[in-house]
């Protein structure tokens, strides 16, 4: 029997969309975060609530620095019994191999604040209406007050970089990100715009070379402060 894919939509559960409008951040607080990962859209397995790990979930969006802590993994995605999307995405981040000491440094942040499910590229035109939402306002212009910090090290993926422009153009919003070109950078790389770090998703085909300069940023940072 063919399973159908899960349409792209806000994610349906009232325990998850509660959680997120209590901090709608994964991660460390991104505003005491040094390194901030951004994303479209916080997507979670449409039947999360069902899922035998789901209490994991709840702990995780409770206090994820404590989670990675606890459980020496930095995403509930990781556990063996969680089915869904994401699973890749966070696969691929672990093989930077941060050791949850620093858990504290990291966060991971969005430009939709609710929570989603189902692919946001099958849709692109909810994807924007969700983004441009007045749901949404508020979030979007927190983000780019945090987005804005000079101190942060921001990574983001390369296909972001028309979600910023388009943002910018509507609202005024994260011009510097605006002002990112693709045409003076190489996708298979690690582009450095100041301190943004521009490479391929974590899902997409994302070289071991480009992890390789991504985990030397940690590196940097740790043996100043250590």
């Amino acid at each position: 029997m063919k399973i159908e894919k899960q349409s792209f939509e806000k994610h349906p559960s009232k325990l998850l969309n509660d959680l997120y409008k209590e901090s709608n951040h994964q991660g460390a607080r991104p505003d005491l975060a040094k390194f901030i990962f951004v994303g479209r859209d916080p997507n979670w397995a449409f039947n999360i609530e069902t899922q035998d790990m789901f209490g994991k979930v709840l702990e995780y969006l409770s206090d994820g620095v404590r989670f990675w802590e606890k459980y020496k993994i930095h995403h509930p995605f990781l556990l063996p019994n969680y089915k869904g999307d994401g699973k890749r995405y966070h696969k691929i981040f672990s093989k930077l191999k941060i050791d949850s000491e620093w858990a504290h440094l990291i966060s991971f942040v969005e430009l939709i604040g609710f929570p989603t499910t189902g692919m946001a590229k099958s849709s692109n035109k909810k994807f924007m209406e969700y983004l441009m939402s007045d749901e949404n306002k508020s979030h979007l212009i927190r983000l780019d007050q945090i987005l804005n910090n000079p101190d942060k090290i921001i990574f983001i993926a390369w296909g972001l970089i028309e979600d910023f422009k388009c943002l910018n153009k509507k609202t005024g919003l994260f011009l510097n990100f605006s002002q990112l070109d693709k045409n003076k950078m190489v996708i298979t790389d690690l582009n450095i715009v100041n301190n943004i770090f521009i490479h391929r998703h974590f899902s997409d085909a994302i070289s071991n070379t480009t992890l390789e300069k991504m985990k030397s940023q940690f590196d940097i940072y740790l043996n100043k402060t250590i």
